[in-house]
């Protein structure tokens, strides 16, 4: 099998750590990484960061899109530079936002051509006072989304139902058809007292009906309050029974977390 980090990010994300792209792809390459996915986080709806609510600046969650371009044209340059040590792939972690895929989808249409990879994922539901961040921090999720749906199996349905229509909505030709970070509703799971995931037989189905992919993402694995894979063990499991391939993804923000954890998971 290939050696894959299948989920990464730039220094066009506003929230990483400034590591340019190229340290990074070095870094993969040191590593004896084969494959390597930039996969940075697509730009938001302006009216939708208009109704986020949130103790950051908004404009901190993704690119801008005024570096769209540059983007893919420093990826297109990279890729060419170090095709003889790493085959890169190009593309984006696209948000699911319910209420804004005819943006997701212009987006997808206009960029989806030079892509070759992707991922999408929910960051975001719709809670307290307007749209609410699933992974910023313990409290905000508890008061804005946990509190406000009731308690943390009533958060962990209204998160799944929203990944599970992302799995189904029609988005183009150019949709990812990888499911990034399948249980990050639990980024805070010890503090908001999540014991257990609820029953996800249903979206596993889903996902292989649709002959997607799952992103094998161990961004929890460094997280006191989460400590494990995103998903979990068990429901790895449940997805490798079904044949849905699972991608390992370091979720790099910086240099230092380029292949992080990858052994880890040949045990899983």
């Amino acid at each position: 099998m290939l050696k894959v980090d299948g989920h990464t990010h730039t220094h066009y994300c506003p929230h990483g750590s400034g590591d340019h792209v190229e340290e990074m792809i070095i870094r993969a390459i040191e590593l004896g990484f084969e494959e390597y996915h930039v996969t940075e986080h697509a730009p938001l709806p302006k009216k939708f960061l208009e109704r986020l609510v949130v103790d950051a600046p908004v404009d901190t969650f993704a690119m801008d899109e005024n570096d769209l371009d540059d983007y893919i044209n420093e990826l297109i340059s990279l890729k060419n530079k170090y095709r003889d040590k790493i085959d890169l792939k190009i593309g984006f972690e696209i948000d699911f936002l319910e209420d804004f895929q005819d943006y997701t989808q212009t987006l997808l249409n206009e960029y989806g051509k030079w892509c070759d990879t992707g991922i999408i994922s929910v960051h975001f539901l719709k809670g307290l006072n307007g749209w609410r961040s699933v992974d910023y921090s313990s409290e905000d999720t508890k008061t804005g989304l946990v509190s406000y749906f009731g308690g943390q199996e009533q958060f962990q349905l209204e998160y799944f139902r929203v990944v599970e229509e992302s799995v189904v909505a029609d988005l183009g030709s150019y949709k990812p058809n990888r499911i990034g970070h399948l249980t990050l509703c639990n980024k805070f799971k010890k503090s908001l007292g999540i014991e257990r995931t609820i029953d996800l037989g249903k979206i596993l189905h889903l996902i292989f009906k649709k002959n997607y992919t799952m992103d094998l993402n161990v961004g929890g694995l460094f997280l006191e309050d989460c400590g494990e894979t995103y998903p979990p063990p068990d429901i790895i499991k449940e997805a490798k029974k079904l044949g849905i391939p699972l991608i390992y993804g370091s979720d790099a923000h910086a240099v230092k977390a380029v292949g992080r954890g990858y052994e880890k998971i040949k045990l899983l």
